[in-house]
């Protein structure tokens, strides 16, 4: 069976794909629970939990505060979710891919299992650290 390679996570001027843009609003959406626009402390944690395991460190929640977009209550915002990914898929391109199979969705970025699945399942398949470029997603 041949390597799938998945799509670029970025487009050519770094700005995320409108189909990973769409993925991670879905997701931001499951975690504002209230439908503020926002996450709150709770839903923010949530939101680490089920990505990373355990809630955000002091370091990284100062992080969040100086960096990216917050309302008024110093909540994230969409905006600010979006560019915490942003940042991330940047440098680590493949840590978004976990993030986003942590979340439901395939190479493809398609979602084909919900968050309450169980997330550790060796039968999803793991994207390739390779990628390939704007245009050659636009042959296909």
């Amino acid at each position: 069976m041949p390597l799938v390679t998945p799509p670029t996570l970025v487009d050519e001027d770094g700005a995320l794909t409108q189909e990973c843009e769409n993925a991670l609003v879905a997701i931001f959406k499951r975690y504002d629970v209230d439908k503020d626009g926002a996450l709150s402390t709770s839903e923010l944690d949530a939101f680490a939990k089920d990505t990373n395991g355990d809630v955000f460190d002091e370091d990284t929640r100062a992080e969040i505060s100086e960096f990216l977009d917050l309302d008024e209550r110093g909540q994230l915002t969409l905006k600010g979710f979006l560019q915490m990914y942003n940042l991330q898929t940047s440098s680590e391109p493949e840590e978004t891919w976990k993030d986003l199979q942590k979340h439901g969705y395939d190479t493809k970025l398609k979602l084909v299992a919900s968050r309450n699945e169980d997330s550790d399942d060796k039968s999803k398949p793991t994207p390739a650290t390779e990628t390939t470029t704007a245009s050659d997603q636009k042959r296909k």
